[in-house]
């Protein structure tokens, strides 16, 4: 068995070449109508709050709509795969359909648990207001261990870096 070495985005990261502290950039997101709808599908959540109307006086993006930014900004910088393990959202205010917002992220830390290979993304979204949310994502790399050689190429998630 072998870890993946490349993809159809080139050579994946490693562990080694993530760095703590790492400024992962900025990003200005315009949450629209469209990345609500896409939200309340994928969740089968049709809340009237993010259908039609809110307290706020519009509908409102449902807070998991947060999710992707960190990880584009992340591909972004490196080109990993892997999977989910936490994540940790302070949603600050709600945000409108038609708001822009400008996240920002950093590698906070990385670590060994049970020979797995995990780094944790820390980010930031604000609007013309302030913070909209922070977040925390902490990424396994591999449910392989850390010893499996790394070798051939892999499926490619369909994250395209240069349309971020």
């Amino acid at each position: 068995m072998t870890r993946v070495d490349r993809d159809a985005q080139g050579k994946r990261a490693t562990f080694d070449e993530i760095e703590v502290g790492a400024d992962l950039g900025e990003i200005e997101w315009t949450v629209d109508e469209a990345a609500i709808d896409t939200q309340c599908r994928l969740d089968s959540d049709y809340d009237a709050w993010y259908s039609l109307e809110s307290p706020w006086g519009a509908r409102v993006a449902p807070p998991q709509t947060t999710y992707r930014p960190p990880r584009w900004l992340l591909s972004r910088r490196y080109n990993v795969r892997g999977l989910l393990y936490k994540w940790q959202l302070e949603n600050v205010r709600p945000i409108q359909a038609g708001t822009v917002v400008s996240v920002k992220g950093w590698i906070k830390d990385k670590y060994v648990k049970n020979e797995r290979e995990f780094v944790v993304v820390a980010a930031e979204g604000r609007d013309a207001g302030g913070v909209v949310f922070r977040t925390e994502r902490t990424h396994l790399l591999d449910v392989l261990d850390r010893a499996t050689p790394r070798a051939g190429e892999g499926v490619d998630s369909g994250i395209k870096p240069e349309r971020i």
